[in-house]
């Protein structure tokens, strides 16, 4: 007989993720992501929901928690209501046999119907007919760009879960090809997720949600993460075009053979470290394989080219005598009080609120990340557009 058992499988679910027994999606995450659908959509019983990439089905099982409420005026009686959603509502695939058999594991025990036939099957995505009204879906990062393309060709309404960077939709180019946007939040491996809606979108904007509230942003170049305050101020300070700092990749001597076979005087700056501390590692290298690249006889700044995710890295000074290593970014500075400067500018609050925002969906501090910082000769203009966003 079916019940609406559907809060004891999602803590049953919870329990089998602590243990690792199954992965499942955050619940934060997926009621996140579905706040984002139109509420008309949820409202209607005739609204169809694909998850193509089922996994667990973890996902639709919350849309269903979701819909056994939205529902509730159009179909009264609960159990017609809930064999209603995992019937006519509720499809999902999966390329991997054992997942479909989870997922439909998953589905019958939310209903307490071990024969209730849910819509369940084996099948690669790229295999399978999308003609849903919405496609949703937790997906694998590495398939961001072709899966959101392939599902937009089809379905006027496409939801995943993804990463706010490393992705084609996390362009300038591309951000605006989704109507709406919220960061999710940082897994326990330091991944940072977030919820992507697209519809057919022919303005330019975008709605970008945080946890109080959300703004909408035309033509966004960057994806933020909570504070959606700093980020109108740095979208105006972007629009400036400021001149900015060029910013250098170091050595592009990964390969530990080419160092250890050239052993030498000239130190390579592998890792920044941490403030108000020596360079966290060194490698001497012989003269002989030194390159321009390497920043040798430049007075620079140094920064670590990844890391201190949603925070910021630290700036140290590095004398002409040190080059940079593969981990290391560098710029230019005209002498040692001239990158005092530069240090003490990426130290001020204005710069600072600039990039804990840039940082907050990438740890990267790259050349692209630079690009976007503008030089210390504007701090005037800078210091005028923040006093306008933070009196």
């Amino acid at each position: 007989m079916t019940i609406n058992n559907i809060a004891n499988r999602l803590a049953q679910l919870k329990a089998y993720d602590s243990n690792g027994t199954q992965t499942i999606i955050q619940e934060s995450y997926a009621h996140d992501a579905i706040d984002l659908l139109d509420q008309s959509l949820l409202e209607d019983p005739n609204t169809t929901y694909l998850d193509p990439q089922c996994g667990s089905g973890t996902f639709l099982i919350y849309l269903a928690q979701r819909l056994m409420t939205t529902l509730a005026t159009v179909i009264p009686d609960e159990i017609e209501r809930i064999e209603h959603i995992f019937s006519k509502q509720l499809y999902a695939n999966d390329i991997d046999s054992l997942q479909v058999l989870v997922c439909k594991t998953n589905f019958k025990k939310a209903l307490n119907n071990k024969t209730f036939e849910v819509n369940v099957t084996q099948q690669d995505y790229a295999d399978t007919d999308l003609n849903k009204t919405v496609i949703m879906s937790s997906i694998d990062f590495g398939t961001t760009n072709d899966f959101v393309a392939k599902c937009k060709a089809t379905c006027e309404h496409v939801l995943v879960l993804t990463r706010p960077n490393k992705n084609r939709y996390t362009k300038a180019k591309h951000i605006k090809e989704m109507t709406k946007y919220k960061f999710l939040g940082v897994t326990g491996t330091l991944t940072p997720v977030c919820a992507m809606y697209f519809t057919p979108n022919t303005n330019n904007s975008v709605e970008f949600h945080s946890k109080q509230d959300s703004i909408v942003v035309e033509n966004p170049t960057y994806l933020p993460a909570y504070d959606l305050e700093a980020f109108v101020y740095v979208k105006e300070l972007l629009e400036q075009q400021f001149d900015s700092f060029t910013a250098n990749y170091g050595s592009y001597y990964i390969n530990a053979d080419k160092v250890v076979n050239n052993p030498g005087d000239v130190e390579l700056i592998y890792q920044v470290g941490g403030a108000g501390l020596d360079y966290r590692k060194t490698v001497g290298v012989d003269k002989s394989i030194i390159t321009p690249r390497e920043g040798v006889g430049i007075h620079k700044v140094v920064i670590s080219k990844n890391g201190n995710r949603m925070g910021k890295s630290v700036l140290k000074y590095a004398s002409p005598k040190y080059g940079t290593g593969h981990n290391a970014i560098w710029i230019q500075a005209k002498d040692k009080k001239d990158a005092e400067r530069i240090i003490n500018y990426y130290n001020s609050k204005e710069i600072t609120r600039l990039v804990l925002s840039l940082k907050g969906t990438s740890p990267a501090s790259g050349t692209g990340f630079w690009s976007k910082i503008p030089h210390y000769k504007h701090y005037d203009q800078v210091k005028e557009i923040y006093a306008k966003h933070f009196s």
